[in-house]
């Protein structure tokens, strides 16, 4: 491994501090993750590339083949070559003793997940780091503090970003759905278990005291037949702003078309917006039978608007699937169907079947469409996305970002496009949050399994033959949107 230059320690330790915050504001704040990630490797990079850590990760592995060889040596009685094998092993290991700290950060930056659940988010398992989304927000606020007084050239991103999270109103301790048994019930137990690690009664007895209260406002509900929260969606009028002028013929020169994305009619967002409103809190496979009155009323608006009834009803049944189990998009929030009765963003919108290797594919290093597995296809978007965005497009990328097309916006522009009549499936961004957290990608369109309205979800690492990318470039307000 080559040394770099790393210069003072005084520098190092400073640089190391600002990856440190940069790398919690990213845990944190998932919605600008992407940002904050790729601001940590350009501070990191003068110290230790990432080319330099995969090095390490190389000589980690060949310490561990030297050990295994010198303790087969050993059984031989071969000590010559147990002394050959223990000095190189010692000089590997002395080098990387001497870069562990670099290393540490490295591995905090270049080995990141690129997508991680929103600890600020309602309804999903809690992180690991904080116990609780009061805990985060604590936490991300005085880093992002720090950041904006040592980091002067973002200072303003970093303010703006403590003032948006300062304004959340952030989930209780307690969901009905973890009253239920849903997936939130997991993060409870997990908050009493840390609270039991640091013997902190108070806090032990409180979340008892909440589950016991939740379970008894929600048998009244259920007695009652309605869900015992209600969230609300917030559309960003933005998401309808037509897109710069500049960015149109270079998005075309990449295989990108700019879209205006609709709803049918006012009445069509009203009744999907308040499905999901009066279910997503509460999200759980237990809620579906209380829920079929909401996905008929779904289903009769749609056919109001001349969709035909067939489809009409499928459309119902995947609205239904978003607001009664756990989604998060690709920044890690809740994924629920936008009820935006316009939206501008750009699509790739060449016909399904058509796989050529477009321009915006090669930015990003794609060297196909078919047979991907998902997290190849997030690392890609992490490592170039931004980059394009910026140098091909014109855009500020912390304003827009690219993705695997939504499924909202598959289903609504796909009609008209013949999208959905092949037996193959579409990377859509995001995930379904499965037990402790596991996601799984969200996939659809096959025309054997509802076609235009299919929805389902494979492993991350699954790189079947008959799924294909369709890329998108959306307002990062889009990801931003909570159900509160």
């Amino acid at each position: 491994m080559a040394e770099q230059p790393k210069g003072t320690a005084e520098q190092q330790a400073h640089a190391l501090a600002l990856v440190g915050r940069l790398v919690t504001a990213a845990d944190g704040d998932t919605l600008y993750r992407d940002v904050y990630l790729r601001r940590a490797g350009e501070i990191l990079a003068p110290l230790i590339g990432e080319a330099h850590y995969e090095a390490t990760l190389t000589a980690r592995e060949q310490l561990d083949r030297l050990l295994a060889q010198a303790r087969a040596a050993v059984g031989r009685q071969d000590w010559t070559q147990v002394r050959e094998l223990g000095t190189r092993a010692a000089d590997l290991q002395r080098s990387l003793d001497a870069e562990k700290d670099l290393v540490a950060a490295a591995e905090t930056v270049y080995g990141a997940p690129v997508v991680m659940l929103d600890p600020l988010s309602p309804g999903l398992p809690h992180s690991r780091r904080w116990p609780t989304a009061e805990q985060a927000r604590t936490e991300v606020a005085a880093v992002l503090a720090e950041l904006a007084r040592d980091e002067p050239t973002a200072r303003e991103l970093y303010a703006a970003r403590g003032q948006a999270l300062a304004a959340l109103s952030l989930p209780g301790a307690v969901s009905t759905g973890a009253a239920k048994g849903a997936g939130p019930a997991t993060s409870v137990e997990q908050q009493a278990l840390h609270a039991i690690e640091r013997g902190d009664a108070a806090s032990l007895t409180g979340l008892a005291d909440a589950m016991l209260g939740t379970a008894k406002a929600s048998a009244s509900a259920s007695a009652e037949g309605a869900p015992a929260t209600r969230g609300r969606i917030a559309v960003p009028e933005v998401l309808g702003t037509p897109l710069p002028d500049a960015c149109l013929a270079r998005a075309k020169t990449l295989g990108l078309e700019a879209v205006e994305v609709t709803l049918s009619s006012p009445a069509m967002a009203t009744t999907i917006a308040d499905f999901v409103e009066r279910y997503a809190v509460g999200a759980s496979a237990a809620a579906l039978d209380r829920a079929r009155d909401g996905v008929a009323r779904v289903t009769l608006a749609a056919e109001e608007v001349s969709v035909p009834k067939e489809l009409a009803s499928l459309l119902g049944e995947t609205v239904s699937l978003f607001a009664l189990n756990l989604y998060v998009n690709s920044a890690g929030l809740r994924y629920v169907p936008l009820p935006a009765t316009r939206e501008m963003l750009l699509v790739e919108t060449h016909p399904d079947g058509e796989e050529a290797v477009t321009p915006l594919l090669q930015q990003l290093e794609l060297d196909r469409r078919r047979g991907l597995a998902r997290d190849e296809v997030e690392l890609r978007l992490h490592k170039h996305g931004a980059r394009v965005v910026a140098e091909q497009l014109g855009l500020d990328p912390l304003a827009f970002r690219i993705v695997c097309v939504p499924a909202d916006v598959f289903m609504r522009v796909g009609d008209s496009r013949g999208w959905g009549k092949r037996p193959e499936w579409t990377h859509f961004d995001g995930y379904q949050v499965m037990a402790n957290g596991r996601l799984r990608a969200l996939m659809g369109g096959n025309a054997r399994f509802g076609g235009l309205f299919d929805l389902c979800s494979i492993s991350r690492d699954d790189a079947r033959e008959n799924t294909v990318v369709r890329l998108a470039v959306v307002r990062r307000e889009r990801l931003g949107v909570r159900i509160a």
